[in-house]
């Protein structure tokens, strides 16, 4: 009979025992499943729901999935398990699971952790460490025996109803801590120059922690919405760049000849700050933005006023929608070879093709804040700019 040995200890609370230990990725993904809550119909036509869990959401697995690929990957959280006591045997500080093989993908039921299991799959289940040695991808269970449904569903709520998401501006302003490059990292700095300094567009305008900073400041944009759209601007994958430069940086063996992707022509064509992030030169970055939004300002000012509540500027979906056009505005110039990738655009450049939209301020005051509204005043002023 197959069996899996896991060095675990025991441990009491309120709730009753429970284990706690660690177990091969691999080993975890052939004995446990998730029961997924459900209404299934029994005789008589009887409705009855069944199982604990959500879904799966295949965005959320395909981004754990990434992450598993990553050089510093990590899951300091346990996978929370129920498991029949047919099944367990304890001795002295060892844990035995063991079953038959008919019943192998159906031993340990997934109280919580679903998702980054299911990140897992054969590619990732190892990983190769700073010496080159192959190693497996372990990860920390807690196993509770026995339990009835009930008790398994309270532990579920308890765990998902008491955490907090954590937000997203947060996790932007903790990049500045990074010892390495990364696209969020670079975005982070440049936000939290254009915030902090005065005679910028952007002087208080940010929330930096997605929360208000300054008592008498009106605070109109996220840190989290102004580094996603700048992201969006230097790659198609952020965590694939931050990996690639972490992994040389700490001198993985494999990464000493690797290199960013997406670096040919089309590609830099279309992220339009790829090649001044992959030469780190990030105040490049900086000067252009700075320009660009010193011209919208210009341009708009009454619109672009963040006391200015009707603009749809001062809003996250203005802030796409230029983001956007900026993109458009660069990229057109660089496929006409009206620029190279030295960006020498000016403020006055950008200005002059602002207003050749022939577009008013007030156009931005008569506009609802709706997710489709970005794409609108990108596609109305795409349209509308003149180059020469």
């Amino acid at each position: 009979m197959p069996s899996i040995i896991v060095n675990a200890m025991k441990v009491e609370q309120p709730i009753g025992e429970f284990f706690f230990g660690k177990m091969k990725a691999k080993d975890l993904l052939e004995i446990s499943y998730a029961d997924v809550r459900r209404l299934e119909k029994e005789e008589r036509d009887v409705e009855k729901y069944l199982g604990i869990q959500r879904p799966l959401k295949k965005n959320r697995v395909k981004d754990i999935n990434s992450y598993i690929n990553t050089v510093d990957a990590t899951f300091p959280n346990s996978i929370i398990l129920s498991i029949d006591e047919e099944n367990v045997f304890w001795n002295d500080g060892e844990l035995s699971i063991e079953y038959s093989d008919e019943s192998k993908g159906n031993i340990a039921k997934i109280l919580d952790g679903q998702h980054r299991l299911a990140g897992f799959d054969s590619n990732n289940i190892t990983f190769i460490d700073y010496e080159g040695i192959e190693k497996d991808f372990e990860v920390l269970i807690t196993i509770f025996v026995n339990t009835d449904m009930a008790l398994q569903a309270k532990v579920f709520s308890m765990v998902n109803q008491n955490q907090t998401k954590v937000n997203k501006s947060l996790v932007f302003d903790l990049e500045s801590l990074a010892t390495s490059r990364s696209p969020w990292k670079t975005c982070h700095s440049i936000a939290a120059y254009l915030n902090d300094k005065k005679n910028t567009p952007f002087y208080h305008r940010i929330k930096r922690l997605g929360v208000k900073a300054y008592e008498h400041e009106i605070e109109p944009l996220t840190q989290a919405a102004f580094v996603d759209n700048l992201v969006k601007l230097i790659t198609p994958n952020a965590q694939v760049d931050r990996n690639i430069i972490l992994g040389k940086d700490k001198g993985f063996l494999g990464f000493s000849s690797k290199t960013l992707p997406h670096m040919d022509t089309d590609s830099l064509n279309k992220f339009v700050f790829r090649k001044a992030f992959s030469d780190d030169e990030d105040e490049t970055i900086l000067k252009v933005v700075l320009s660009f939004f010193s011209a919208v300002e210009s341009v708009w000012p009454d619109a672009w006023r963040k006391d200015q509540t009707s603009s749809i500027l001062n809003k996250t979906v203005g802030l796409i929608s230029m983001f956007r056009l900026l993109n458009f505005i660069l990229s057109s110039l660089l496929i006409d070879k009206k620029l190279d990738l030295k960006y020498q655009i000016n403020k006055e450049d950008f200005a002059e093709l602002l207003k050749s939209t022939n577009v008013s301020g007030g156009y931005f005051l008569t506009l609802d804040a709706t997710s489709k509204t970005s794409v609108s005043v990108f596609n109305h002023l795409k349209e509308k700019v003149k180059f020469k």
